[in-house]
């Protein structure tokens, strides 16, 4: 290191100290006072979710992610100069206050955007702009592990919707005739054999199966892949916006395998005599293949954007990513019910 940068390290290291400090302080400090007996901070807010909402189930690996994706750009950081970044000390401040104003008003959502703010102007007014241009994706990636209010009415019912419109269109197609009732998928009555809507089969699109989880995670999986795999920002956000759709089809295909197994194999066979607390080995392996087809979906999208920049991935590039990019293993909940 020549002796330009000798007194970067001792910046860096107290730079560093103070920003984590500052985020430590605001997850650590008592948020809500609650309309209850209880009250609790972010970082308490956040554990709870991680360990009880299993729409958050992939929580876990967000902060071994962030600090790898740190640690890859050390390279970069280290050959950085920290510089004192004005512009940075106004968005603290508006960070500052957004956490005072979620804390007054009990909404701790405001509380957890708050803080990402503050991180983004720490870096900014503490390291400078170039900072935090290298470590702009690792923050954002913070987002992942923020539970996002509303997801019951404006994410899992609507795609509770279109998962089941979609399989009832498909097995139609196939030969499986079935009607749709609400989110359920009933096998269609049958006059010659005297069988109401539903009496052969019935399966339910609950909120477990509307593919809620697997969509979060995918998009989590979908950010670290195209930014490990991709040049070029386009291609990167296009690979990640095909995160959604590729839910969708990988639980399109957990629902016909369902569906299918319970038609040909019989409900025990498929989904199990008590689906919710001992589901069968059939229906677990239906929760997996969300994820194989999503992924290998996400590798043919990500090879061929490579091969549009002239650049082909390497096959064993995208294996290695595949195999190190771990997914929350697909459980069956109390919501369940098929």
């Amino acid at each position: 290191m020549n002796s330009r940068l000798r007194p970067f390290p001792t910046t860096l290291v107290f730079c560093t100290a103070a920003i984590l400090a500052l985020g430590t302080l605001l997850l650590l400090l008592q948020y809500s006072f609650g309309i209850g007996t209880t009250s609790y901070s972010l970082g308490l807010y956040i554990w709870r979710n991680w360990t009880e909402n299993e729409d958050m189930g992939h929580g876990f690996l967000i902060v071994p992610a962030f600090l790898f994706l740190i640690y890859e750009e050390r390279a970069r950081l280290l050959s950085l100069t920290p510089r004192c970044g004005w512009g940075g000390l106004p968005l603290l401040v508006l960070g500052l206050l957004l956490y005072w104003a979620g804390n007054q008003a009990d909404v701790t959502f405001i509380g957890l955007i708050s803080v990402v703010l503050c991180l983004v102007g720490s870096v900014w007014w503490l390291l400078g702009w170039e900072f935090l241009k290298v470590l702009a994706f690792p923050i954002a990636f913070l987002l992942f592990a923020i539970p996002f209010p509303g997801l019951d009415t404006m994410v899992a019912l609507p795609l509770r919707y279109l998962m089941s419109t979609i399989s009832v269109l498909v097995l139609n197609v196939i030969g499986i005739p079935v009607v749709l009732v609400g989110t359920g998928i009933l096998s269609a009555p049958d006059a010659a054999n005297h069988l109401a809507a539903g009496q052969k089969f019935a399966v339910d699109v609950a909120n477990p199966c509307s593919g809620i989880r697997s969509l979060f995670a995918l998009m989590m999986v979908g950010a670290l892949f195209a930014h490990f795999t991709l040049k070029g920002a386009w291609r990167k956000w296009l690979l990640f916006l095909c995160a959604p759709p590729l839910a969708v089809i990988g639980n399109l295909a957990r629902i016909l395998m369902l569906t299918i197994g319970t038609v040909v194999f019989g409900s025990d066979f498929a989904l199990g005599k008590n689906p919710l607390e001992h589901p069968s080995w059939f229906h677990l392996a239906a929760g997996y293949l969300v994820f194989i087809v999503a992924l290998l979906g996400m590798m043919g999208i990500g090879s061929l954007l490579g091969r549009l920049g002239g650049k082909k991935l390497p096959d064993s590039s995208l294996a290695d990513m595949s195999g190190s990019l771990a997914v929350p293993s697909p459980r069956p909940s109390s919501e369940d019910n098929h």
